[in-house]
């Protein structure tokens, strides 16, 4: 049993030597009024991998993507909203479910064959330096559709024009909400965006964060101010001992 097998608790083919999938894949005998779709670049193979092998366990309507890596992690969570709106542009008529290439489908998506809103994702509720606020989680996202769906996927999409190195996908739904008035939005069951090894339900859609182990702008900028930030106190710090010592 290969190590991703093992991972996903899937009954999953040998990962060893995997074929390589056409640019696009579309497999849409499924019944379903939706269609699953998910993009990945090349050494996200494996993930793609095990994700479809889920969707066509529970013969799930699919599509998937291949793109070019961006340069980066950020940039490549970027084509998140290119992808969306690819996705409603190629398959008019049919309401979209984005979902990122490390989950597995556990069980069928029953929530997604009856939507009424535009949108439907998870929201978190965070709680930070004694606020609390709404934590977006755009692993799962589906997207109607619609006049509202298309322009939610345009206005998310439309974000990159203010991006910097360091901007991720979540960010730029964050950046289209002052212009997203009118546009329907339901929040997601947590059993369809349940992180692997986080306490929850038992999961529907299980996401397995392969990315935690690659190089990532921010959290390389924050690990950088924190040590500036340490460093400075402890100089103040010294300074203050000299100054009531009298040596300075």
């Amino acid at each position: 049993m290969s190590q991703l097998q093992a991972e996903t608790n899937q009954p999953l083919q040998e990962l060893q030597e995997l074929p390589e999938l056409p640019e696009e894949y579309t497999w849409n005998e499924g019944g379903q009024p939706y269609l699953v779709c998910a993009f990945y670049t090349p050494n996200y193979l494996p993930q793609i991998t095990s994700l479809k092998a889920s969707l066509e366990l529970n013969k799930i309507n699919h599509f998937l993507k291949r793109y070019e890596p961006r340069g980066g992690w950020e940039a490549n969570t970027r084509l998140k909203p290119v992808f969306v709106d690819y996705c409603l542009q190629k398959f008019p008529g049919t309401d979209i479910v984005y979902l990122d290439a490390d989950a597995v489908v556990r069980k069928p998506l029953k929530a997604f064959d009856n939507m009424t809103t535009d949108v439907t994702m998870l929201f978190h509720p965070t709680k930070a330096h004694g606020k609390w606020y709404l934590r977006i989680s755009a692993g799962t996202v589906a997207v109607k559709n619609t006049p509202g769906g298309r322009r939610f996927a345009q206005l998310w999409k439309a974000g990159e024009a203010k991006a910097t190195m360091a901007t991720v996908d979540e960010d730029l739904v964050y950046m289209a909400f002052a212009d997203m008035a009118g546009v329907s939005i339901t929040v997601l069951a947590p059993d369809y965006y349940k992180i692997f090894d986080a306490p929850g339900d038992d999961p529907t859609i299980e996401h397995f964060q392969a990315s935690r182990g690659q190089f990532k702008i921010r959290k390389t900028m924050r690990r950088v101010l924190q040590k500036t930030a340490w460093a400075l106190g402890i100089a103040g710090l010294a300074f203050l001992v000299l100054r009531l010592t009298g040596k300075v």
